[in-house]
């Protein structure tokens, strides 16, 4: 799914990102451990989303990833879960879903929202 976000809302994301960074450290550390991971990985941010919000994972689920490696990767998305403060990340990810995972998930790791601003990114 295409997805265009205004660069106000994209400010805005970036900024609710940043206060959670500044009131929630730990969490927020764990956020940007498992988003790289994603990353680093190769797996759809669509997937990871749908694990953290606990969604359905049939039309994000990774295929052509081997089963150990995906219970790897579910362990380290399981430590952001299990945070004290996991809500705060549910309730940012839920205000700002009509920007899209990619683009949210990218903020994170320190995209500038200009970068980010009416491009196309697919989940």
């Amino acid at each position: 799914m295409f997805k265009l976000a205004s660069l106000n809302t994209l400010y805005d994301a970036k900024a609710d990102l940043q206060e959670l960074g500044r009131q929630y450290p730990d969490v927020y550390e764990n956020l940007k451990h498992v988003v790289s991971f994603t990353r680093q990985m190769q797996i759809k941010y669509g997937y990871m989303r749908a694990l953290l919000m606990e969604e359905d994972l049939k039309t994000t689920y990774p295929e052509f990833v081997k089963g150990s490696i995906l219970t790897l990767y579910k362990q380290e998305v399981d430590k952001l879960k299990n945070h004290e403060d996991f809500t705060v990340v549910q309730d940012i990810l839920s205000k700002y879903r009509e920007i899209g995972n990619a683009k949210i998930f990218l903020l994170v790791l320190g995209a500038r929202p200009e970068m980010l601003q009416g491009s196309t990114i697919i989940k």
